[in-house]
């Protein structure tokens, strides 16, 4: 064997795991994701007293985000669009305190059910890292760092709720009941990162645009839209060997 025959296959046997990192990807298309996260309303209920409202942001109420969880399964179409159905349980609450319309005392407490399926773009594709790359023939092998995995979703969905009066919502003629089902918008981003052999961490913001504007059961003549309502999740994702039909597939 000659030297340089020597050469290209020593060459080769370097860059082979990077080659096999290409196509890895289609050896674990699905994925199955759980966590926890933070619910935040916006409605007919609450929102600031200050007229300059910085495009709504004044609205946020911390004291009332309440929590979610969510289990769902990511199905990779290619390396850079994936398919995504996801539940979601979660609470939201609302409060006239400190608000514009204190002085009515209004609140409300809401269990949600949530089921959407999204679509998910890849603004930076997944790249997860590698035993070894050829980075130069001067400086020998080298890791090759992951990227941070960062898409953008949208899609369309269904909630059931259940809304409890509180304060002097209770009681009121305004209170409605009628409606406790709605489609629902979700539109948001979130970035993924890997943290062990098949295993991710993924945060994700979204906001839910719905079709009714009884999620907090009121409305009233002054009200411009429907409810709408922000979910924060931090999930674990797990990746699934499609080829062996195992978890944790290497």
């Amino acid at each position: 064997m000659t030297k340089q025959v020597k050469y290209i296959l020593w060459i080769f046997l370097l860059l082979l795991p990077v080659l096999s990192f290409s196509q890895r990807w289609k050896m674990e298309r699905l994925e199955v994701t759980a966590g926890f996260g933070a619910s935040n309303y916006f409605g007919d209920i609450g929102g600031t007293e200050d007229e300059n409202n910085w495009l709504g942001l004044k609205d946020i109420d911390l004291f009332s985000t309440r929590p979610n969880v969510n289990f769902g399964g990511r199905y990779r179409i290619n390396e850079e669009m994936n398919i995504r159905g996801n539940l979601v349980f979660a609470y939201l609450e609302g409060t006239d305190l400190k608000s514009r319309n204190e002085s009515r005392n209004y609140a409300f407490s809401s269990a949600v059910y949530e089921f959407s399926v999204v679509y998910e773009y890849c603004i930076i594709p997944e790249n997860n890292p590698v035993n070894y790359t050829l980075n130069s023939l001067m400086d020998g092998l080298r890791s090759n760092n992951a990227n941070l995995n960062t898409y953008v979703f949208g899609g369309l969905g269904l909630n059931f709720f259940d809304v409890k009066p509180l304060k002097d919502l209770d009681g009121s003629g305004n209170f409605k009941t009628d409606n406790s089902t709605s489609l629902v918008v979700p539109i948001g981003a979130g970035i993924k990162y890997p943290v062990a052999p098949g295993i991710h961490v993924s945060l994700e913001l979204g906001g839910r645009w719905t079709t009714t504007d009884f999620l907090d059961g009121y409305t009233s003549q002054y009200s411009k839209a429907n409810d709408v309502y922000y979910f924060s999740m931090l999930n674990v994702v797990i990746k699934m060997n499609t080829r062996r039909g195992t978890l944790f597939g290497r």
